[in-house]
């Protein structure tokens, strides 16, 4: 807490004063940077106005020649390697059928075993009421 004494009179109000310095950097820096980069662009303008254009047929058959075989290469390799991805894919295809047909196959040999088994149950539980055939003779009483 402040206490003010009101016999005292308030403190001057002094507007406050501010001094703003503004200071320029000198140097010449990036005039020398940007001095250097066009000096290498005439020299590099030059060199390519002083350097021989010569166009020998000699070596534009040679230069269309080495670009087609290039491009032969690289079309064989593509090819090559398309068929190596269908390879692939085909094995893996043929993978899958494969179990499956396993899996077929040993369902179909449970359930034929099942059958099997079932039959065998049912022929033995049922009484042997059927009739004399020359397929199925009576049965011989012991002697």
């Amino acid at each position: 807490m402040t206490y003010t004494d009101p016999n005292i009179p308030p403190p001057e109000q002094r507007p406050v004063e501010r001094h703003v310095e503004i200071r320029e950097r000198g140097g010449a820096g990036g005039w020398l940077v940007a001095g250097m980069i066009a000096i290498v662009a005439v020299i590099a303008v030059g060199f390519l106005m002083m350097r021989p254009t010569s166009t020998d047929p000699n070596q534009l058959t040679a230069a269309q020649e080495q670009g087609r075989q290039a491009g032969l290469l690289e079309g064989a390799q593509g090819a090559a390697q398309n068929a190596q991805v269908a390879a692939e894919n085909a094995a893996r295809e043929a993978r899958t059928t494969a179990d499956q047909a396993r899996a077929d196959t040993a369902e179909a040999a449970r359930s034929a075993a099942q059958s099997a088994q079932d039959a065998a149950d049912r022929v033995a539980s049922s009484p042997n009421d059927q009739a004399a055939s020359p397929d199925n003779p009576p049965a011989q009483p012991p002697q």
